[in-house]
């Protein structure tokens, strides 16, 4: 930081000229395209000194002062999430909910890639800057297992393993209302909301949709609720969240897809990552990982 509490900057002469964005993006390799414009947008990005909108040209030889920010968040040796599998090649964690996974923005606190960081230094040059060694996400109200690879080798062999859905990630929700089937499948391409970037929807010709598969089974009922046991068979953003709300059961607590409140912490949801299966990425044999529901979703599925 500078004396007066901005962050500390740096000037790049530009030799080739461009959007703004794109000239930033250039300058701070490893952020993302969210973050440059959150930068911009903020006034932390100046062309020759004077604050510009993304969309600014800016022309050869002109001098864009950006921030001078890591592409990786600062380790945090203070935070403590659990450990549920350790060995030399990767890690199993048991998240908890309303603690980001990991960073859109390297100057955010409090996420377990912060945790990672600290605990184990040598994921800093493992897979995504912001998130090193994260081998999928988890959403920041979700609890439950998250896999963490160590090495670059363990993280390319389970993101491989991921790609040909050679891990199983199961999860337990809690939903409002009764599903009139006992076990069915949602198979629903998601496409993201273009009235809202936070959230995914059922995707329609014209949109870019990823392909959506996830098996569902009433687990048990708790009141107004069931408990439903749900497994992706493919891994998009939101996809048990949304998959459950399009059949009008959405996830208690999540106020994005309309889930109804119970009592949760803002921005926690009643879903929990119960079990992971992989392949050991150095002897290939199968792992099997649990977790038990956390206390306060306990608490509502027994009700």
């Amino acid at each position: 930081m500078t004396d007066r509490g901005r962050p500390a900057e740096r000037s790049v002469a530009v030799t080739v000229g461009g959007r703004l964005d794109a000239v930033v993006r250039t300058a701070l390799p490893g952020l993302s395209r969210r973050l440059v414009r959150s930068l911009i947008a903020e006034g932390l990005v100046r062309i020759d000194g004077h604050r510009a909108a993304k969309g600014a040209r800016v022309p050869a030889g002109a001098v864009v002062t950006v921030p001078a920010l890591e592409p990786r968040p600062a380790p945090e040796p203070a935070l403590d999430v659990p450990i549920v599998h350790e060995d030399e090649h990767l890690v199993v964690l048991d998240k908890p909910g309303g603690m980001p996974a990991h960073a859109l923005d390297p100057r955010e606190r409090g996420t377990v890639a912060a945790f990672v960081l600290a605990r184990y230094p040598e994921t800093a040059g493992v897979g995504d800057p912001l998130a090193p060694g994260l081998v999928h996400r988890l959403d920041t109200g979700t609890s439950g297992l998250l896999l963490v690879a160590r090495t670059p080798e363990a993280y390319r062999h389970l993101r491989e393993a991921l790609r040909t859905r050679a891990v199983e990630k199961r999860y337990l929700a809690l939903v409002a209302g009764r599903p009139p089937a006992a076990h069915w499948r949602v198979d629903v391409p998601l496409a993201h909301d273009p009235h809202d970037r936070r959230r995914m929807v059922a995707g329609s010709p014209g949109q870019r949709t990823w392909p959506a598969s996830t098996e569902l089974r009433v687990a048990g009922h708790a009141g107004p609720h069931a408990l439903v046991e749900a497994i992706m068979r493919t891994g998009v953003t939101h996809q048990v969240r949304v998959h459950l709300a399009l059949g009008g059961h959405p996830v208690v607590g999540d106020e994005l897809y309309g889930g109804p409140p119970a009592g949760l912490p803002r921005g926690r949801h009643a879903l929990h990552a119960v079990a992971l299966r992989f392949p050991h990425p150095v002897t290939g044999e199968p792992v099997v990982i649990t977790s038990e529901l956390p206390a306060e979703l306990a608490r509502l599925a027994t009700r």
